[in-house]
Parts: structure tokens; sequence; C-alpha cells
């Protein structure tokens, strides 16, 4: 099977030592790490994808990961970024969960961090998915977002794969820019979902593989 995107959460505790001493997302950290080595074994650049930026406007380019804005600072960080980025503009704290996990999967080929800002509608991400995605060698990850705890006896809405994402019955994607790629990229390809409980927060949290067969010609984001 050929991975041709992976979709991810964006919450620092992914990164080992983040929690301190407790050992928080064991299972979704082990899920990222192995969906990333098998998205870049064929790969010859990847492009990370944060579809809800703190942010106006868009930003893209090399940068680094920075966890100031979560409060960590690097000695804490269990994943060791690449020594080339430094110097570089500092991420945002999903993206940079992004860029820390590619590098403790191995990862030393080039990578573009796309940021989009809370104003980006949702067919302008899924256009940017798409383009991306006809670039042959070119990975995709997409940092997700996680649901909040629900009450007892409330029910997420169905979802494409990753938290965060939502269709209804007829397979309409949902309102947000993430929404509408991970439902287009689930349309395009086979959606592996791998589903974990992070500790502290009680949030569910996804690791979700989009794959196509190897024997079969790699479909492409509809227009």
């Amino acid at each position: 099977m050929i991975v041709r995107a992976v979709a991810l959460p964006g919450t620092p505790l992914l990164v080992p030592g983040v929690a301190g001493a407790a050992e928080v997302l064991a299972e979704s950290r082990a899920q990222v790490l192995v969906a990333l080595r098998e998205l870049v074994r064929d790969a010859r650049r990847v492009v990370v994808l944060d579809c809800e930026a703190r942010r106006e406007g868009e930003r893209r380019g090399e940068m680094r990961p920075d966890l100031q804005a979560a409060g960590v600072a690097p000695r804490w960080w269990g994943w060791a970024p690449r020594a080339s980025a430094a110097g570089l503009p500092a991420a945002g704290v999903p993206a940079s969960v992004a860029l820390l996990a590619l590098d403790a999967a191995g990862w030393e080929g080039p990578v573009e961090v796309v940021e989009l800002g809370s104003a980006t509608v949702p067919a302008a991400a899924v256009g940017l998915a798409r383009d991306v995605l006809t670039e042959p060698g070119t990975g995709l990850v997409v940092v997700t977002g996680a649901r909040a705890p629900l009450p007892d006896g409330g029910a997420h809405a169905p979802s494409v794969g990753a938290e965060g994402s939502t269709s209804d019955g007829d397979g309409a994607a949902g309102s947000t820019a993430e929404d509408a790629v991970l439902h287009a990229l689930g349309e395009a390809w086979d959606a592996d979902a791998r589903h974990a409980t992070g500790e502290y927060e009680g949030r569910r949290y996804a690791v979700v593989r989009f794959l196509v067969p190897a024997d079969e010609r790699v479909a492409t984001v509809r227009r």
C-alpha cells in the first residue's frame, strides 16, 4: 500500500517530554511514527498543512519547530529538531508537532510548512491540498485538532477519520477548512484511522493514513 497523506493530532502532548515524567499519548505517538515512516518511504519532499492556524493570513515556507507558545522550552522536548532548522522562522505549535514527528521518524528531506489563517475558505484549502498532491513524490501531513470531552450520553458526528473532521449522512464535507481537506482526501483514497484517548483531558485523537493500493493508479483529490 502507498501512503499519500497522513493526518495527525497537532497537540504538543504528542511530543515526548512535554508532559514531564508522565507517559501520555504513547499509543498515538507510536501510530504517528509508523504512519510517517510509511509516508516518506517514497517521498522526495513533504508539505505540512495546518488548516486552522491562529493567524489571519496564509504563511508558507521552511520553518523550525517551536513549542514556546505552549509553554515548553526545547530542553524538555523528547524529539530533537534537525540542526539545519536553526535560524528559520518559527512554526505554530500544531505544525511544530508535525515537524518534530517527521524528524523523529527519520525524515531528512525538505519540508514546507503551510499555515492557513482562520479566514481561509474550505474550497481554497482543498485546492491547496490538491495542488500539493499532484506533485510526484510529495507527501502531505495535515495537523488536526482534537475533539473535546463529551457529556455522558453525548456522541460526536460521523467522521471521515481524523478528529475534528466531520461529514453528514450523504458525504458532504463539513464546514471548516480542516473538515473539507480531510473529507476530500477520504474521497480520493482509503482512510485508515487509528484512534486513542489521550490522558489528562480525555480527548479522543486519531492518526489517519490515506492509502492507495500499490497496484492501482494513484487517484487525486477531485476538483
